[in-house]
This record gives structure tokens, sequence and C-alpha cells, in this order.
């Protein structure tokens, strides 16, 4: 479906074959650090998109045209996120690349709109993306959905692995991908933010043959697996590696100390672990959590991680939002509480009115009578509603302003969620 814009004589429209080259003209130009443009680069990347257009049902390829030119590039993709334990769609914007000559003219923001009413018509929840700028993206009204935990360990850190555990691990096999994946779609329907694998994700892991994976297994059935692959940390001495994990997958904390002892025993091979982890805290699996750097912070602390923020997103629909997730579950109370943001992209002023009532929330009228008013910024909203982050501290920073100090803490109690997001996939 082509959608015209409002600038120019923009056009924006799904990408075909015929669009191939001038797909990467754009392509190749963007993240320079991961591509080249010899022929043998070209190749690759001409048959991975060939690819992507004939078979991936998930993923969308758009591009913003003026007249028959092609001036930026967009993927587009339909997610199956975990929302308070119910799985539901979000869509994902991926690789938004602008032409290198045609920057700086509002291209990027009209691709943006684009996804905005794409997510819309197919009746995702959020819009979820990795900003390439931070900022850029915090002016749209996007949010921060949860932080990633690094930490950079000596192997022999990890937890010990009991002789008993050790009959439920089993090296897995290529043979045994399917099984994983199936796992880790078990994993994401148990844990609240996190997305299944969507086609292009499936395909690049499948046909990693670096990558290992351990499983833990109850009899025949699959409960968590770790994947990881060994990467050299000397240019002269082969013995020194260190295990890289790409995934962590687990049913409970028995299976996850059972797969942290399996990496353990490979600390003759690697002396040290890098893994990344959405669990805030992670260190207290551990005797000792201090990382490899030795950084001291004055004054007498310990680094352990380091800590990065990556997807950001935002409500599609506030009302929408409340109304389909209306199975959450809340502390006792009964409260009305309304939300004044600013849609910056429609630039005007909103209020969302939420009233909490036997254990569950629903959107109350526009004239109804709020407890408490809650003003924050748009992506901010999100975050709050989906639990990323605290009201009580929001509005101890002064990240959010509130008319009722007492009402402010009872929707405090009310908006905390056991589990942040923990927004898994690096699309």
């Amino acid at each position: 479906m082509e959608h015209g814009t409002t600038e120019r004589s923009w056009t924006i429209r799904p990408l075909t074959e015929a669009d191939i080259e001038a797909y990467l003209d754009i392509y190749l130009n963007s993240y320079p650090a991961y591509k080249s443009l010899d022929e043998e680069c070209r190749q690759h990347y001409r048959d991975k998109h060939r690819l992507e257009l004939r078979e991936d049902r998930q993923v969308q390829t758009v591009g913003l045209f003026e007249g028959g030119t092609l001036l930026a590039t967009m993927k587009l993709i339909r997610f199956s996120m975990n929302f308070f334990g119910k799985m539901q769609p979000a869509c994902g914007l991926m690789a938004l690349e602008v032409h290198p000559l045609h920057k700086k003219k509002g291209v990027a923001l009209e691709m943006v709109r684009y996804f905005e009413d794409y997510a819309r018509r197919i009746g995702a929840l959020l819009t979820l993306l990795l900003p390439f700028q931070i900022g850029f993206y915090r002016r749209m009204g996007y949010g921060f959905a949860g932080k990633l935990y690094e930490y950079h360990l000596p192997t022999a850190a990890l937890p010990k692995i009991d002789a008993a555990v050790r009959e439920h691990l089993r090296l897995m096999q290529p043979e045994d991908f399917d099984a994983a994946l199936a796992c880790h779609s078990r994993f994401a329907a148990k844990n609240h933010g996190m997305v299944e694998k969507f086609e292009e994700e499936v395909r690049a892991a499948r046909g990693d043959i670096q990558v290992r994976r351990i499983g833990y297994y109850d009899g025949e059935q699959l409960r968590g697996y770790v994947a990881y692959r060994f990467e050299s940390t000397s240019d002269s001495n082969y013995t020194q590696n260190r295990l890289s994990v790409e995934e962590l997958v687990y049913e409970d904390g028995a299976v996850l100390r059972a797969l942290l002892g399996a990496l353990r025993l490979q600390e003759d091979l690697a002396q040290t672990v890098i893994l990344r982890t959405g669990e805030e805290d992670f260190h207290h699996l551990l005797d000792d959590p201090q990382d490899i750097s030795k950084n001291y912070i004055d004054y007498g602390f310990l680094q352990t991680n380091v800590s990065a923020i990556g997807t950001m997103f935002k409500l599609v629909d506030g009302e929408i939002f409340v109304e389909k997730t209306a199975y959450r579950t809340f502390p006792a109370g009964t409260l009305t509480a309304a939300f004044l943001y600013r849609d910056e992209m429609a630039d005007c002023e909103k209020c969302l009115r939420i009233a909490f009532d036997g254990g569950r929330w629903a959107v109350t009228a526009a004239d109804s009578t709020a407890d408490v008013t809650v003003i924050c910024r748009q992506g901010d909203l999100a975050s709050l509603l989906m639990g990323s982050c605290g009201l009580e501290a929001m509005l101890r920073l002064g990240a959010a302003t509130a008319d009722n100090d007492e009402k402010a803490r009872e929707l405090a109690r009310l908006l905390h969620y056991g589990q942040k997001p923990w927004l898994n996939s690096d699309y």
C-alpha cells in the first residue's frame, strides 16, 4: 500500500525486488563499520534482502521515494510481545536508513510517522525501536523500556555445579535448534516485556555454526539453555579466551544456576565470561560479582557491571492499551488518576484517565473527577504503565509532578509491577 506524505512529493511504499539495487546503495552506506563496498559484500546483502522479501511474513521493508528516487528505507516488524503475562501484538522499527545525500530533510521523521500509522493499523499496543540517537526519539515521545546489564567476570566466579545436576545437561546439536526455539518461546511467554524471535533472527541463529548450546533437560523436556561462543583475548596466546554468552533461557532459578555452572566448567578453556541480562538483581547470584576491570568508584564501591539503555517504546493509543491489558491484576485500592502529557508528534496536549478498582484498571470518562493528576512526558507515560520505572522515583527526581502527594503514593503502589520489562531482541 502506498502512503502519500504531506512533504514535497514523497511517497512511502513496500519495496520490491526491482528496488534492490537502490536499497543497497542506501543500506551499504549506513552503519559503515559493519559493511564494505566490494562486490562480495554487495552480493551477500543482495541475496539476503531478496530472501527476506520473498519469505518473511513478520517483516516488511518499506522505502520513501521522491519521484522515482529512493531516499530512505526501514524494516517494520510484527512482534508477539508479553504484556503482563499475555502475548499480544507490538511493532518494531529496524534499520531506518537515509541516503547520504538526502539527510537533514525531515525524511527520518516522516518514516517514523509512517511506522506509527502502520503499528496502529495492525493493532499493536506498543511501538518499539533501538535508537541510533536517544534524544531524537525522546523528542518524538519515546520512553525507556528497560536496562541491560553486562557482566564481565572471571569464569571461576560463576556458581559451582553439583554432580547430580550434571545429569540434566547436554551439549546440544544442530538438530536440537527447534527445541531451543520452542523453549525460548515458553520463556518469552513467562516474562513481561519479552518478544518472540522473528524470522530474520531465527534464520541468523540457525545458520551460526560458531555458537554452542548447552541444554538443561528433565527427561526429554528442554527447560533451558545457554548459547555462547569462544572469543580469543590474546593475539599471541591461543589459550587465552573468553566465553561470550548470547542467550540465557531458563524456566526457573535452579535451571539458571545449572547453566551458569556448566559455563564454569569451561574455565580451563576460557578465563573470563561476558554475559548480558535484564535481571537487575543478577549480582545476588554470585559470591563475588566484582568484574575483571577491578574498577573502584569512590568511596568504597567496586564495579560489578555496566548498564545500558536499549529499546525505547511508545504507546500507540493509551486508552486501547489499558483496555487490551484489562486482565492485569493490581493490589486492592480504589483510585482515579489523570495523566497529562504532550503528544509530541501531534503537537497537542492529551489526558489519559484511568480508574483502579477491584484489582483491575479501566479507562474512565474524560469528565470524571481524578483523585490525583500526574504530569509527565509522553515517553515516560509508557514507562510508568509498563512498569519500567516507579512513579515515586519519577516524582522524587522531578521527572514527573503530581498534585496530591498522598494519592500519588497510593498510585505508585498500584502501578508497581514485580518484573520490569525485559526487551530481549537486538533487532
